[in-house]
């Protein structure tokens, strides 16, 4: 039997190319974007290269799945006309044109999007996110939106997990073999390949093969509509005596919980949502597995769990609700409370589609319900990102104005004395806004910075924020900040670099600097670089273990050394656009630059790069 489904693989595969040609086509055009991307890290240094290799992250998987949607939906109308794919590629190419091409802040995609975001940043996650959900959703809703039943779409899903599953271990099978094959070759012929060859074969095999094999398991809509659901008698019993005893053990855990709280008066706790989450999560799955009992003559037992299950999750999604309360009144409003809060309302729901009985295609509408909440609560005025920052950011205004400030932004004295200020209050209200202006500033957020300018960056006024010392001292207000300052700066390996002209020679450097190497002025950063002329080695040492002396004549003299010094501006490299550091007779081309300086006593500087020498 095995052998046979093995044999029918070659015509499966070839089936799946006539099928769906647009999105087989667009599945090796997904290779090619991640090997295109692979190849071409350098053009991470430019604004446009940056948002090419987002559109390129996001366009061709996204793209696949609404071609397949879409053949999907012609198949059911029988319809081969070709206008519907080009619409709905036409549409989504201009969106995610529209999307990538749009951000204009260069925060916004230096693969930190989560820890540094502007509002654009987030709408641009969120709207992937509502594209690639909504389009995943859609294989399985949309063919069948028009029957009046789901017996089609209960066959189509559970053969299409059975056709994922199967394209899976086939491909992950595929992946060992030829990467072992490439190992082998290499270990025997004394070649080593470049780990590069590995990402490829891996490429192929994650965004070719797997959904080709995918696509090639995908049952006929015809064929669903044809069969009638049925579970066999192994999994009738596996769902009887397994995961049936599974789910209602942890309803009576819950119900003892809540027996708990109504005993002792303890409040639910933060954890409990996720358990909630969970515990909803897979009686939506087991419910979706039962469904062909619906259709069995008679009152049976798996029948009446249908009916018990949701209603005996009420007041477990209600024990979330108060949990939520609760947490929402002790630390306010955020973002992440919000979702929290959504998602709770769609349990609720989830448990009214499955107790009416006049809705007779369920899982069409808490599909439908899911996308219209997700779309809200990510991509429109409502969404948590914006009632978060506009509750967020008015207790920070009233903060300030309690403080009597009215003219923004603050100056750096002024913000440093409103934080330490606050901090001393040391009451609920304050330690809240606290924290909120500590998650802004690190988020570089750019309404904040109207009003303080304070950004992850200005650790003298952030450290301020976190730490409890900073009101330890009473004089504390009168004592001089000190401004702390750190930067990093990092290019690509393959990254082209500029040659000065008259360059005579380069040297290759990568030095940690000691103390009295280099110096903080001011807003200046001053290092020298001292060179032996002869040898062409890079050294900032007087020992002679710290570089040869491949110079030194007969009587044991020492090379000659010019000294270069360079000096850059605070700003300049707080920008992380520097490239290049020049002085009289000498640049550097930098390919990795941190700077850090904590205290007056406490400092460092490594820079690592090219040493032109005029």
């Amino acid at each position: 039997m095995v052998l046979d489904a093995f044999k029918k693989y070659p015509s499966q595969i070839s089936s799946a190319f006539r099928r769906f040609p647009v999105a087989s086509a667009l599945a090796f055009f997904t290779f090619f974007a991640l090997v295109y991307s692979t190849e071409h890290t350098e053009i991470f240094e430019r604004l446009a290269g940056m948002r090419f290799l987002a559109w390129l992250g996001i366009y061709p998987i996204a793209a696949m799945l609404i071609s397949l949607t879409t053949s999907l939906v012609q198949e059911s109308l029988k319809n081969e006309s070709k206008l519907p794919q080009a619409i709905s590629g036409a549409a989504w190419l201009a969106l995610s044109i529209i999307l990538a091409f749009g951000i204009t802040s260069s925060v916004a995609m230096q693969f930190s999007l989560l820890a540094h975001y502007s509002t654009l940043t987030y709408y641009f996650i969120a709207s992937t996110a509502l594209v690639y959900v909504t389009a995943t959703l859609s294989i399985f809703i949309a063919p069948f939106w028009k029957d009046k039943d789901e017996n089609a779409f209960w066959i189509f899903l559970f053969k299409n997990l059975k056709a994922l599953v199967v394209a899976a271990l086939v491909t992950a099978l595929l992946l060992a073999s030829v990467e072992a094959l490439v190992f082998c070759f290499g270990a025997l012929f004394e070649h080593d390949f470049d780990e590069k060859v590995y990402f490829y074969i891996f490429y192929f095999c994650a965004s070719a093969v797997f959904p080709i094999l995918y696509f090639s398991g995908i049952p006929a809509i015809e064929e669903c509509h044809r069969e009638t659901p049925a579970l066999n008698k192994f999994a009738t019993s596996t769902i009887r005596f397994l995961f049936v005893p599974v789910l209602s053990l942890a309803i009576l855990l819950f119900y003892a919980y809540i027996v708990k709280f109504i005993v002792l008066w303890d409040m639910p706790q933060g954890m409990v949502s996720y358990f909630v989450s969970g515990f909803m999560i897979y009686m939506l799955a087991l419910v979706t597995i039962l469904y062909p009992t619906r259709l069995a003559p008679g009152n049976t037992f798996e029948k009446k769990l249908l009916k018990v299950f949701p209603a005996a999750c009420i007041p477990l999604v209600v024990m979330m609700s108060v949990g939520l309360i609760r947490r929402i009144s002790d630390y306010g409003i955020s973002a992440e409370r919000i979702y929290a809060a959504t998602i709770n309302i769609y349990f609720y729901i989830i448990i009214a589609v499955f107790l009416i009985d006049k809705i007779k295609c369920k899982s069409r509408y808490i599909a439908v319900i899911f996308c219209a909440i997700f779309f809200v609560i990510t991509d429109t005025p409502l969404s948590a990102y914006s009632i978060s920052q506009r509750v967020w950011m008015g207790s920070i205004r009233e903060a300030l104005a309690e403080a009597g400030y009215t003219e923004f932004p603050l100056s750096k004295e002024d913000a440093r004395k409103f934080v330490i200020d606050l901090r001393k209050k040391d009451d609920k209200k304050s330690k809240l806004v606290a924290s909120r202006m500590l998650e802004l500033a690190e988020a570089h957020n750019p309404e904040f910075t109207e009003y303080l300018l304070i950004t992850g960056y200005d650790y003298a006024f952030t450290k301020d924020l976190a730490e409890d010392e900073c009101c330890e001292d009473s004089d504390s207000t009168d004592a001089e900040p000190f401004d702390q300052f750190e930067v990093s700066i990092e290019y690509p390996e393959k990254a082209v670099l500029q040659v000065p002209r008259g360059t005579k020679g380069a040297v290759a450097i990568d030095h940690y600097f000691n103390n009295d190497e280099f110096e903080f002025t001011g807003d200046t950063l001053t290092f020298r670089i001292s060179l032996k002329e002869d040898s062409g080695c890079s050294c900032n040492s007087d020992e002679s273990d710290a570089c040869p002396d491949s110079t030194a004549g007969p009587a044991g003299e020492s090379a000659t050394r010019t000294v270069y010094s360079f000096t850059v501006d605070r700003q300049a490299l707080k920008q992380d656009s520097t490239r290049q550091i020049k002085t009289d007779g000498a640049a550097i081309a930098i390919s990795y630059l941190h700077a850090e300086e904590e205290s007056k006593s406490s400092k460092s500087l490594r820079i690592k790069g090219i040493l032109f020498v005029e």
